[in-house]
């Protein structure tokens, strides 16, 4: 799709004025992958190269030329880049504040549909990293829209139900890792929750705490499409992970899912969903359940997510493997549906939880 052709010449003539023209040397590298996303452009003359981290190296996944818009996708919300973009030429460029960006498309209904028909485009442009078109793991071209307008109308929440997923990187704080460690577990436990949820991350509200991420779905998304993604896809990509690094920055993860009203201050989402989220995340049964199994990865789900979307679903195969637990702690008390998940390799696990070593065989 060519941005600036769809654009009318009053419209491009706004975009003009709002953005300022750059110049990039061949093999410059424009936007670059983990980086914040404060910016978009648009290429008024050259081409560039779209790739993504992939093995230990890179792979290509696009080339946009003149009169295409790039960094749409991580320009609606508070993110970073999900790909890198290098100048292949000498590129001319018009770029645009991410803030500057979402206030122009939100003014004009007919360029923010413009701009819906390339993200769900692009969305569905790569199978291997998006889904088939309609397939599991695809939005819809509806569901595409009522984010963006969602997003783009404000960004709190006021109540609405929505789904609340808190994960928490076990022994997060041990001795055994060191500030690298953390670096490495922070920075990749953000991709791997990106890729786990694929292109439904769009629709997300996330938030950093530490050791872990407060991520708000918004109402739009149905629950069992979260949970769907997080059941099929988060272990996997824990043990290419675990493979990858080894050691004192591997992962183990515990995750926590509920539903219900969220509203948000300043300072970000609030509310008793929230809490409850904390409260399962931090439960001392989830806890001691992993510890003794040695689990990797442990999902603990409010009881009613669990009957209206996992127990009542028949297609869901993983509902057999979760387990009723009683969940104590701080001043909740209620019930709650766990599953765990061994992410064991055939390289053998040198760190024990608690901060020992284990020997080896």
């Amino acid at each position: 799709m060519n941005f600036l052709d769809s654009l009318a010449p009053a419209e491009r003539e706004a975009f003009s004025e709002v953005a300022t023209e750059e110049s990039f040397p061949r093999g410059f590298r424009i936007m670059s992958e983990g980086e914040p996303a404060n910016h978009v452009i648009v290429i008024l003359g050259g081409w560039t190269r779209i790739t993504v981290r992939s093995g230990g190296g890179e792979r290509i996944v696009a080339e946009r030329g003149p009169g295409q818009l790039v960094g749409e996708r991580a320009a609606l919300r508070p993110h970073v880049r999900s790909a890198t973009v290098t100048a292949l030429t000498e590129v001319r460029a018009l770029m645009m504040k991410t803030e500057d960006f979402a206030s122009f498309i939100a003014s004009d209904p007919r360029v923010l549909e413009v701009v819906e028909d390339q993200i769900y485009n692009r969305l569905t442009e790569y199978p291997e990293d998006y889904g088939q078109r309609g397939g599991p793991g695809a939005l819809s071209r509806s569901e595409v829209s009522d984010a963006l307008r969602a997003r783009l109308q404000s960004q709190t929440f006021a109540g609405e139900n929505c789904t609340v997923l808190l994960t928490d990187v076990v022994d997060f704080g041990a001795p055994y890792r060191k500030d690298y460690d953390r670096e490495v577990i922070r920075s990749e436990g953000l991709k791997i929750m990106r890729a786990s949820l694929g292109p439904l991350w769009d629709t997300c509200d996330c938030a950093d705490r530490g050791d872990g991420l407060l991520i708000v779905v918004g109402p739009q998304i149905p629950t069992a499409r979260i949970i769907e993604k997080i059941n099929r896809d988060l272990s996997g990509k824990l043990r290419l992970h675990n493979r990858t690094f080894g050691g004192s920055a591997r992962i183990h993860l515990r995750v926590a899912v509920t539903a219900g009203p969220v509203t948000s201050d300043p300072l970000g989402p609030s509310g008793e969903t929230i809490i409850h989220a904390a409260r399962l995340a931090d439960a001392p049964v989830l806890k001691e359940a992993m510890a003794d199994t040695d689990a990797g990865l442990g999902i603990l789900v409010a009881d009613f997510v669990y009957d209206w979307v996992i127990g009542s679903a028949a297609d869901f195969a993983e509902a057999p493997e979760y387990k009723k637990v009683k969940v104590r702690n701080k001043e909740f008390t209620g019930w709650a549906w766990m599953r765990l998940t061994n992410l064991s390799s055939p390289a053998p696990d040198p760190l024990r939880a608690g901060g020992g070593v284990r020997e080896q065989p």
